[in-house]
């Protein structure tokens, strides 16, 4: 894993000016290399720990990371995005079950352990944008578009799962 503070420094609220952090509000796409699924961020204990120190580090993500909701049909850029978003947010599930088969993929997580994460996320975004001067109708957009992102990704692999039962 790498350093986190090289990998931050041009998105740390910190460093930047209030007009660069403004810019950067839903602009950043985030890639780890060598990362060939979700599971390899969250499932492996040195990723999982690395990812849970990066969001302490940085727990602002959820107002600099580009996201929207998903579909099936969804440009791939954007469904990596939303999958290493949420494979930040499960690093924090303590209880992680992950299969991959020919059928889909299956994933089994305590929901209020994912469902705490993403409130710190949501609040963390709102106290940077408010610390902005966002307009709370700003604030409340943003907060719904991480909700209607995440719950997006999993009414589409749901969908997705369907599909591929169906053609069997």
């Amino acid at each position: 894993m790498g350093d986190i503070e090289s990998a931050l420094l041009a998105v740390d609220p910190e460093q930047l000016s209030n007009e660069e952090a403004y810019g950067l509000h839903g602009m950043v796409r985030l890639r780890i290399e060598n990362a060939r699924g979700p599971a390899d961020i969250f499932m492996r204990p040195t990723a999982r720990s690395f990812f849970r120190k990066l969001h302490a580090r940085w727990p602002y993500m959820g107002y600099f990371l580009r996201l929207a909701p998903v579909t099936e049909d969804s440009p791939f850029d954007n469904m990596v995005d939303l999958s290493l978003f949420l494979s930040l947010c499960l690093c924090h599930c303590d209880s992680l079950e992950y299969c991959e088969s020919i059928h889909g993929i299956g994933l089994r997580f305590e929901p209020s352990q994912l469902s705490q994460i993403l409130v710190d996320v949501q609040g963390r975004a709102a106290e940077l944008a408010q610390a902005l001067n966002f307009s709370p109708e700003t604030i409340a957009q943003r907060d719904a578009l991480i909700t209607r992102s995440v719950d997006s990704f999993f009414a589409s692999g749901i969908r997705s799962h369907r599909n591929t039962k169906k053609r069997q």
